[in-house]
């Protein structure tokens, strides 16, 4: 009954154009304790039925269903609920600020997070320096930049060995930092103490066999309906 009227004081705030203050995992709390009542959506991907296993939605539930999320819009198409009703339920946007909000706090180094915020900035920085370190490069190599000996292809300007040597430490060093990254947000939302171990395992297992079952069949990329995600807005 609480949170029914928390609820109802917040979809009045929101009506009256006050907005609600709160953290991102707050705001996506808010709105899953309306798709719980609701679950009009329940058959539309995997957050829905995962949802429905909670009444509450703590921080670690909140980052789990997040990344769960693939922002295929269906929720929002289908949502009774979407603005400009005063519930105000935009789940995938909720979403989304919430899964950036997780790759912030959990990259590898901590430091490389805040990138994530500047995404727009960062790639087209690296796309300039990388664009100017291979001209230099090629002047370097073959003291000519624009010229281009005949009959010369592309592994006669940059040898092979050259860019493995190049781009595997890159490679390995991304690989690392997502692995890393993957292994602190495991941590975090993996459920503590208070449940009992042998039902842990039995639900991982048979979580994890489900989960693969769906990743390589794609599963939820049809918006729950078979015609893909929704891009129309």
């Amino acid at each position: 009954m609480q949170q029914l009227e928390s609820l109802t004081r917040e979809a009045r705030a929101l009506a009256n154009g006050q907005g609600i203050s709160g953290s991102a995992e707050a705001e996506v709390a808010r709105q899953l304790q309306i798709c719980n009542a609701c679950r009009y959506c329940e058959g539309f991907c995997a957050v829905f039925p995962a949802m429905t296993r909670r009444l509450a939605f703590p921080q670690a539930d909140v980052h789990y269903l997040a990344n769960l999320c693939h922002n295929c819009g269906a929720c929002l198409h289908a949502c009774q609920y979407a603005p400009p009703h005063e519930f105000a339920v935009n789940v995938p946007q909720a979403m989304a600020r919430v899964r950036l909000q997780t790759y912030t706090d959990y990259a590898w180094p901590p430091a490389l997070g805040r990138l994530y915020q500047r995404n727009g900035l960062t790639l087209s920085l690296a796309t300039a320096g990388a664009l100017a370190f291979f001209m230099l490069l090629t002047l370097w190599l073959r003291d000519r930049l624009w010229r281009v000996p005949p009959q010369t292809d592309f592994y006669g300007i940059f040898p092979h060995n050259l860019l493995v040597s190049l781009f595997a430490p890159v490679f390995l060093y991304a690989v690392l930092a997502l692995a890393l990254g993957v292994r602190r947000f495991w941590r975090e939302v993996t459920p503590g103490q208070e449940y009992e171990a042998p039902a842990i395992a039995a639900v991982r297992a048979g979580a994890a066999a489900e989960a693969t079952h769906d990743v390589l069949r794609l599963t939820y990329l049809d918006g729950g309906h078979g015609e893909g995600c929704h891009n129309e807005d």
